[in-house]
């Protein structure tokens, strides 16, 4: 998962564009918040603070990868720090002051240092902030993650540059991860396999930047991807899409947003065997993975983070109920000694497969957790 790509960091930002698009939704007001919302808003800011207060890089103006990263380029690849934007972004949603806006106006302002206008055919998100050379390599899930970010801050701010950004994604994974013989969606650059995880952030990307802009080139995107998800990408004896093109085994974050994208394409085109479909897949997951999650905070938070979203549109109790558990046991078990959530959600260290100590997106992965279930109500 080391993505890192050595490039001197670049700080000029790119000069704001402008689309013709719908206001952002209104946000709710935080007066309106439950007690639990309330709670967990508290949880997530103070974690928000930590990440700011210990992985801030005074030097380089962004957030390092780890605690006390001495490496020759420590700061954080979009992997590494995805899950504290969509923190940001969440806080804001569901607390839309003045401040919480601007804290994800200068996050996203960093973030679009990520973009790599030296990339052919056309510019994308690279790795590390600052990367301009042709050949760096570059994620196509990095670029369908950092896409989503985008369009939340978008919700939570009503900026329509930041939709531009998240089109800029789109358009990098449509053409250049869509492998145009045999379809699907590659892992990176260099072509080593088709991942589930790029397939997953560019379906339900394209798909959320259909609902906010009726794009017709987003809904052709969504739909292809989806359409091959559902044959190719699918691994009929587990009833859930493959975790890639080399081994089958179904991955909770691959999951959650291919789920949720038909959900929200089943209402935005009125295609009801979308809906159908993520009825389906929805038992299926769920009787799969199970409630308390253990896999890793950085995949578990975003499966969670689609599943609550797919209780805001199908009012399912039990999704509210999956995250709420998950959010207790974090809650409970995952802080060390330090009160940073470096552990994982049972209070493990977590295996060195899945994140090296003291890192940044693990303290932020769970924080992601408690600021999206700020944003939605718990079920009546």
């Amino acid at each position: 998962m080391n993505r890192l790509a050595p490039i001197v960091v670049a700080l000029a930002l790119g000069a704001p564009l402008a689309d013709a698009v719908p206001a952002a939704p209104a946000a709710p007001a935080s007066a309106h918040l439950s007690a639990a919302q309330q709670s967990y808003l508290r949880l997530a800011q103070s974690a928000v603070a930590s990440a700011q207060r210990r992985w801030r890089d005074r030097r380089l103006g962004w957030y390092d990868a780890r605690l006390r990263d001495r490496e020759r380029y420590p700061l954080a690849t979009i992997w590494d720090i995805v899950p504290l934007f969509e923190s940001l972004d969440a806080i804001a949603i569901a607390q839309p002051t003045p401040a919480n806006r601007r804290a994800v106006t200068r996050f996203a302002a960093g973030a679009e240092r990520y973009l790599n206008r030296g990339l052919r055919p056309l510019p994308g998100f690279s790795p590390y902030p600052g990367d301009r050379s042709r050949d760096t390599q570059t994620w196509f899930d990095d670029n369908g993650w950092w896409g989503l970010a985008f369009v939340n801050a978008y919700r939570a701010t009503g900026t329509r540059r930041y939709l531009t950004d998240a089109e800029r994604a789109l358009r990098y994974i449509a053409a250049v991860g869509w492998d145009p013989r045999g379809g699907g969606i590659w892992w990176n650059t260099r072509h080593p396999y088709k991942a589930g995880e790029a397939l997953a952030s560019g379906a339900l990307l394209a798909t959320l930047l259909y609902e906010q802009t009726r794009s017709p080139f987003a809904l052709a995107q969504a739909s292809r991807f989806i359409a091959w998800a559902n044959t190719s990408g699918f691994s009929a004896a587990d009833g859930l899409y493959a975790g890639s093109s080399l081994d089958p085994t179904p991955i909770d974050y691959i999951e959650g947003p291919l789920i949720y994208a038909q959900a929200v394409l089943c209402d935005a085109t009125g295609t009801a065997a979308y809906c159908t479909r993520a009825e389906q897949l929805k038992a299926t997951a769920l009787d799969r993975f199970g409630y308390l999650l253990n896999f890793s905070p950085q995949y578990d938070a975003i499966y969670l983070q689609w599943m609550l979203a797919l209780y805001a549109r199908d009012h399912d109790r039990v999704l509210y109920r999956l995250a709420a558990d998950n959010a207790r046991n974090a809650g409970a078990r995952a802080s060390n000694s330090e009160g940073l959530y470096l552990l994982s959600w049972n209070g493990e260290t977590l295996p060195a497969q899945y994140a090296a100590p003291d890192m940044l997106q693990t303290q932020a992965a769970t924080t992601s957790l408690f600021a999206w279930l700020a944003v939605y109500p718990p079920p009546p």
